[in-house]
């Protein structure tokens, strides 16, 4: 092997190395991903989540936090930034606005966004 092949390579492993750590050590707020589904429902704010809710397994820890008229179920932890799940629902007259991020939605092919579609 060349010489200057071999410093190259050895200098490049460290380099994508350490992009793959910050990569993955970086945790956006879950509502700037791309696995997301919004639409509205004639069901109350509480009725929609209970439906939402009541579709996840048993052992899924989801907590619910009312901010501004909001109503938001969270999965594993209040903090957008950790959170695996999150809906969102907000009354705008007779109908009420929602919206359901996922962090690695492939994971369970989707399962807290297909219950938000199946509960509007």
């Amino acid at each position: 092997m060349r010489p200057s092949l071999s410093i190259a390579r050895h200098a490049l492993v460290p380099l994508f190395a350490a992009l793959l750590v910050t990569g993955c050590a970086h945790d956006p707020d879950i509502r700037m991903g791309h696995d997301n589904v919004a639409g509205t429902t004639l069901k109350s704010p509480p009725d929609f989540i209970k439906c939402v809710r009541d579709e996840l397994p048993a052992g899924e820890k989801a907590f619910m936090r009312e901010d501004n008229h909001a109503l938001a179920l969270f999965l594993e932890s209040t903090d957008p930034r950790q959170s695996t799940g999150l809906v969102e629902i907000r009354p705008s007259g007779t109908q009420h606005h929602y919206s359901a991020y996922q962090r690695d939605a492939w994971y369970d092919k989707g399962r807290l966004l297909d219950a938000a579609l199946m509960c509007s």
